[in-house]
């Protein structure tokens, strides 16, 4: 449901002049351990489905605020997605997002929002 809203709302500002896609921006802050196969496997399927059925949405994959400990796995990580996914695949550290104990800030603190949205922009490839 999420990917079809993301392709209305994307289709809606492009029309407006501006070629939109999608950025996902994962923050792994907490995690201690490496995913299971499960959630390996279903993360490889979502991927998947988006990437046939909005090709054109498709914007770099974050994941952001990786543990120390979950750094040395990096290179088992990347293979569990697409290589089309892998190709746009960034990890980055993100400061601001990592100082959050929960989300709704950034979508009523304008300040807290214009500073996450240039830390993102920042961490783009």
């Amino acid at each position: 449901y999420a990917k079809e809203v993301h392709n209305i709302v994307a289709n809606k500002r492009s029309e407006k002049g501006r070629l939109c896609s999608v950025l996902f921006a994962n923050d792994i802050s907490g995690v201690r351990k490496a995913p299971d196969k499960r959630f390996s496997q279903a993360l490889t399927s979502s991927s998947d489905q988006y990437e046939s059925l909005y090709p054109s949405l498709a914007g770099p994959t974050m994941i952001l605020n990786l543990p120390l400990i979950l750094q040395a796995f990096v290179g088992l990580l990347k293979p569990l997605f697409p290589k089309s996914v892998q190709e746009r695949l960034v990890f980055k550290r993100a400061p601001v997002l990592a100082s959050l104990k929960e989300l709704t800030p950034l979508g009523t603190d304008p300040l807290i929002k214009t500073k996450f949205t240039r830390e993102v922009v920042s961490l783009l490839p």
